[in-house]
Parts: structure tokens; C-alpha cells; sequence
């Protein structure tokens, strides 16, 4: 788990050294441990900076006025091999393959063997090593053996060609600036921005997205000209032409359901991928822990977990002010039933409250609500942990959430919609509640869903033209317009796509990186998920009980008050802080954006009056990134 830098001149080779230490120097928090560049144009030149701990050639600082026509810039966080030997930038035994890796390849050692087996020598026991030469061996299609999350760069000094790729569930975070003269990418929009070489201004179709979705959907930022690569793909880019070529490597695998699976095959399938997952991520050189919330999918990872790893400590974060938010006693229950090393931290308003300036820098965009993800982060390096299992996965993957209690609801009012639409005036609720009957597709419900503010109440608060975005999601992740076995089938999908990728991914791993810890997440393991396409819908929710296969293989594992507490997830009392803790704060930022003039100020009055406590921490949330990311003054 690190942080990566690349600056790339595709014209000519020019001194941007600084800039480049800008750029990784932003990222220590990524990785504390050890820091390095390369710096390529007729020969690679290796460089150290402050951090690096072997310090075998020349101080980055005397490479101000070299020219170069690639660099690279690296942060490590040692996880897997703490000694020198796992340095980055690493170089291939002929010196022609350099790389720059940000993550965990979980599958390494089998990869090594079989690297060994047709000749390749090794001088490491790092994973790095093992893609280079996976990628020396068999190109691109090294992808395809990877079982992990990463994001890394491979420049090929003989072909003059660089390739950059990101793991199939988009865990690990890769964004890029292109210009004719520049490719610049890092692992934060922040580097990008420290380089210099890019001045942030806002990308209204972006910041339209954050607004409807909490989150501009990738490939999309609220950046101007900053691209996040797509999970699944990679670059391809010849430095010759300066052609750049994207391709998808791996799709999820809809239409996959084996309709001949018992129940039993099916519990037994998901249970023996999720026990291989689970030990795969158990994989590191430091102490590995998990987060526990009273939730199945947590709890149920933790037990598996403890099967191999009996000391490991389980983490539940507890609210000394909220109680109703607490898990604790579910979480203990199955604790003491495993005999688990389970560690409980409180927690309250201030710890959040105090931390909001740095929330928002780890976020990077502005977000409708405040997590408690930076808080589970602190109290993960407080644990002195940099490895943490985590249990997301399982609501996308098996129909946790309330959207899938929506579909029969929407079957039902498309057949009727006509009939409706000749309904005298009704009470706004249930209004409200048909309204999901003029989405005709699963793409445009699932969007409708998951919306924020819709394309109306957008054009009203925005004073730029707005673009639609009924059909973003649909359009950004299925263009090719897969079919689905089922609608159910669907939402697992787009859950995978949308929520998991951006919404998910993009706040636990920046929270994480923060306190200079990894996640990992065993229900995102690229064969688990195959495996739970396989499993037919109605072993997924049966009885009207929603993720019945996962509760049924749970059982063996985690305490029955876990399996009968109602979700919770991890919230927090945002609409309470923003009518007392938070009040000042709040009504400050909201006037401060009114006086930029980029929205609607009567629009920005109206939402304050309706007290919905979203719209209005989104307002307050995207002052604070403007101030922090855009503005000059």
C-alpha cells in the first residue's frame, strides 16, 4: 500500500524533478516508510529523497536541472517484505522494466512459483517484483493472474512505452492529467494539484454528478481535465507516438446464475470462497486486524479470520452520545462466543467535529454527509494496525439494501402507469412513492434511487446549465448495454459499479491512507464476487429475508443477535449537529458560498428551510472543497 507519482513529458524532455517531489511529497501520509524516484531519458537515473532509507545514489534536490522524459515518484507503506530489497521504483534483473505499485497482489507467492518454474530469478520476497516479471512474461494478460487490489505503472525502456493499470473493483485510487505536452497521475487529485503543472478549477458536469450521486461517476471528477482510469482497465501509452490506448480487462460477470445449484451448493460455494478470500488477505509481514461493526458481513469475516489468526484484534467503534447508532453489544456477543481479541472504542461529536478541515482534504470532493470512516481509521493506527480487513461487499453482492425491496413495488406501478398518471391529486407521499413508475429501465430506477437532488431541482440551484443525468449510470457503466438475468441481478451490478467504486472505495481507502493503513475487503475479491453470480436471486433474498444465503452460512459463525439486528450501517447524527454543534459553522460556510455567486442563492435560502439535513451539509461540504482545492483567495 503506497502512494504513486508519474510526470510524463510527451513532447520533450524537460526539468520537472520539483515538481515531481511536490507530488510525492504530498503523499507521505501513503507511505511513511521509504520514498524513491526515477527519472528516465537516455538512461534511467535513480534518485533518493528524505525518507529513503537506503541511500545508494543522489539526493532528488540535484536533479532540479535534469532533463527527463519520464519520472516517477513512490511512497511506501512496507507491508509485504520490510526489507530495503522491496524499494520502488524497481527495476526488472536487465534493468529494461521499471515500476511504480500501489497495493497487495494476495496471490503473489503462487505467482512466484510458477514465475521460478519457467527460469525467473528473484532478489526480493516482495509482491512488486512478481508483477514485474508477471508483466515481463506475459505482458497485459498478467492482469488476469492478479487476485488483489492495485494501481501501477510499468515503463518499458526498450519499447519506450508505459503502462498503467488498476485492480477490477477500482479499490486502489489512479487519476491522471493530460495535455498534448503532459500526462501527469497519481494516486490523489491532491498530488496532481502539489505538481503545479495543473491549475484545478471545477468541472461543472462533475460537480452536477457529486450532487445527484454524492459522487461524480467515474471516470468523471469534480475537477476540470482530471480523469480517474476506470477499475478493470488500463493505459497503454507509446511514447513514440504519443498514442494512448484504454482497455477494459475484466467485466462483472452478469448472466452467470447456475440455476441448478441447491441451496446447500449454493451456502457451500459462497462459504469456501469467502473462507480462500479471507486467508488470502491475512497475507502480510505486520499485524493484521478487522473492523467489526454487529453487522453479518463484519462479524462473519472476523470469525473466518480468527480461525487462522487467533490473536487477531477485532476493532468496533461505539458513540457515547448516540447510542442507538451502537452495535457494540451485537459485536460483543459474537466476541465472546469466538473467544475473539476484541477491542471497543468510544467515541463522540468532538472527535468528528474537531476533524472536519482534514475530512475534507482526505475526501478530496465534496460529500453529502459526514463518515465515520476517518474515525474507524484513527482508531485503527491508534491499534498501531496497518492492515485491516473490512466487511464491505456483502449488500451490494447479496441485497442488503432498501433498493431491492423497491423492485416488486416497481414491477408492479409500470404496468399501472398509465392508469396513474389519470389519478386525481393525491397525498405528496405517496406521489412521491409512484413516482418510480415512469423509469422505464432498471438503469434509470436504480439512478432515480440513489438521487440526491433530481435534474430539475439541479437546474435550480445551479447557475450553470445543467446536464441530464437520468441516464449517467446506465450510460457510464453498462454502454454496451449488457443483458441481466434479472433485475435483482441488475442492482447487484450497479451497487458494484456506482456505490461500491466511487462511493465506497473512494472514502474508506482515503480515510485509511490518511492514518497510513491499508483496508482490505474480502467480499471484493474478484473470485468471491464470480462465485455470488452464480448464486440463483431467490437464495439471495427468500422469504422476504434479504441476503438469506450469507445469513444462513453466518449462522456457524456469529451470535443470533447479529442475524436479527435490524441495519444500522455506519452513520452518524448529521442532522442533529447541523441544528446545534455544527449551526454556526454551517450557517457560515453556506453564506460564504452564497457571496461566490455560482448557485442560486434564493435556491440555496429554500433548502435551508426545509431543514434536509443532506442537501444542506452538501452545500456546506462543497464550500469547504472550493476554499480548500479552488479558490485563489
Amino acid at each position: 500500500m503506497c502512494g504513486i507519482a508519474g510526470i510524463i513529458n510527451l513532447t520533450k524532455p524537460a526539468p520537472n524533478s520539483l515538481e515531481l517531489f511536490a507530488m510525492t511529497k504530498s503523499m507521505v501520509n501513503r507511505g511513511p516508510d521509504d520514498e524513491g524516484y526515477m527519472l528516465f531519458n537516455e538512461a534511467s537515473i535513480p534518485f533518493y529523497g528524505n525518507d529513503t532509507i537506503l541511500k545508494k545514489h543522489q539526493h532528488i534536490d540535484n536533479a532540479i536541472s535534469h532533463h527527463f522524459k519520464v519520472g516517477f515518484g513512490f511512497r511506501q507503506l512496507k507491508i509485504i517484505d520490510l526489507s530495503n530489497n522491496s524499494h520502488q521504483p524497481m527495476c526488472d534483473i536487465d534493468q529494461k522494466y521499471w515500476i511504480i505499485f500501489n497495493g497487495e497482489i494476495y496471490n503473489y507467492k503462487e505467482i512466484k512459483s510458477e514465475l521460478i518454474s519457467i527460469g525467473y530469478q528473484f532478489f526480493s520476497n516482495s509482491d512488486t517484483e512478481v508483477i514485474l516479471n508477471s508483466y515481463r512474461e506475459w505482458g497485459k494478460k498478467a492482469l488476469n493472474k492478479f487476485n488483489g487490489m492495485f494501481a501501477f505503472s510499468i515503463f518499458d525502456s526498450v519499447k519506450n512505452e508505459l503502462f498503467i493499470a488498476r485492480d477490477r473493483m477500482g479499490i486502489k485510487p489512479l487519476y491522471f492529467y493530460h495535455t498534448t505536452h503532459k500526462f501527469i497521475f497519481g494516486s490523489t487529485i491532491k498530488s496532481i494539484i502539489d505538481s503545479k503543472l495543473y491549475t484545478p478549477a471545477i468541472n461543472w458536469e462533475g460537480l452536477t454528478q457529486n450532487f445527484r450521486f454524492s459522487i461524480a461517476q467515474r471516470p468523471t471528477t469534480c475537477f476540470k481535465n482530471i480523469t480517474a482510469l476506470e477499475p478493470a482497465h488500463y493505459l497503454k501509452i507509446d511514447l513514440n507516438t504519443n498514442i494512448i490506448i484504454k482497455e477494459q480487462y475484466w467485466e462483472i460477470p452478469v448472466n452467470s446464475q447456475n440455476f441448478d445449484l441447491t441451496e446447500k451448493q449454493s451456502k457451500d460455494l459462497i462459504e469456501e470462497s469467502l473462507i480462500k478470500a479471507v486467508n488470502y488477505r491475512l497475507n502480510a509481514d505486520v499485524e493484521v486486524g478487522t473492523f467489526m461493526s454487529g453487522g453479518i458481513d463484519s462479524t462473519t469475516i472476523s470469525v473466518i479470520a480468527s480461525k487462522t489468526n487467533p490473536l487477531i484484534k477485532t476493532l468496533t467503534l461505539g458513540f457515547t452520545e448516540f447510542k442507538d447508532f451502537n452495535e457494540i453489544k451485537e459485536a460483543t456477543e459474537t466476541a465472546t462466543l469466538n473467544n475473539l481479541n476484541h477491542k471497543i472504542t468510544y467515541t463522540n461529536a468532538s472527535d468528528i467535529l474537531t476533524n472536519i478541515d482534514q475530512i475534507i482534504t482526505t475526501y478530496e470532493e465534496p460529500y453529502f454527509a459526514l463518515s465515520a470512516n476517518f474515525i474507524l481509521a484513527k482508531i485503527a493506527a491508534n491499534n498501531h494496525l496497518k492492515v485491516v480487513l473490512n466487511g464491505l461487499g456483502g449488500d451490494e453482492l447479496f441485497g442488503g439494501y432498501d433498493v431491492y425491496n423497491k423492485l416488486p413495488l416497481w414491477n408492479k406501478l409500470k404496468m399501472y402507469k398509465h392508469f396513474i398518471k389519470l389519478l386525481p391529486n393525491m397525498h405528496p407521499k405517496i406521489s412521491k412513492a409512484i413516482d418510480i413508475s415512469g423509469y422505464t429501465t432498471i438503469g434509470e430506477f436504480y439512478a432515480h434511487y440513489y438521487t440526491n437532488y433530481n435534474d430539475y431541482s439541479i437546474s435550480k440551484l445551479f447557475n450553470t446549465p445543467v446536464k441530464s443525468t437520468q441516464n449517467t449510470i446506465a450510460d457510464t457503466y453498462n454502454p454496451n448495454g449488457l443483458s441481466f438475468t434479472d433485475n435483482f441481478e441488475a442492482l447487484n451490478f450497479y451497487n458494484l459499479k456506482s456505490y461500491i467504486s466511487n462511493h465506497q472505495m473512494r472514502t474508506t481507502d482515503h480515510c485509511a491512507m490518511h492514518f497510513s493503513f491499508e483496508g482490505r475487503f474480502p467480499m471484493l475479491d474478484h473470485n468471491f464476487i464470480e462465485a455470488s453470480f452464480k448464486i440463483p436471486t431467490k437464495y439471495k433474498v427468500k422469504n422476504n429475508i434479504q441476503k438469506y444465503v450469507l445469513k444462513e452460512l453466518s449462522k456457524k459463525y456469529i451470535a443470533p443477535s447479529c442475524l436479527a439486528m435490524h441495519k444500522k450501517g455506519l452513520s452518524l447524527p448529521i442532522k442533529h449537529w447541523i441544528s446545534n454543534d455544527l449551526k454556526d459553522f454551517t450557517l457560515d460556510h453556506i453564506q460564504k458560498l452564497k457571496t461566490r455567486h455560482l448557485f442560486n442563492n434564493n435556491e440555496i435560502d429554500e433548502i435551508l428551510t426545509s431543514n434536509d439535513a443532506y442537501k444542506i451539509w452538501q452545500l456546506v461540504s462543497t464550500e469547504l472543497w472550493i476554499d480548500k482545492f479552488i479558490s485563489t483567495k
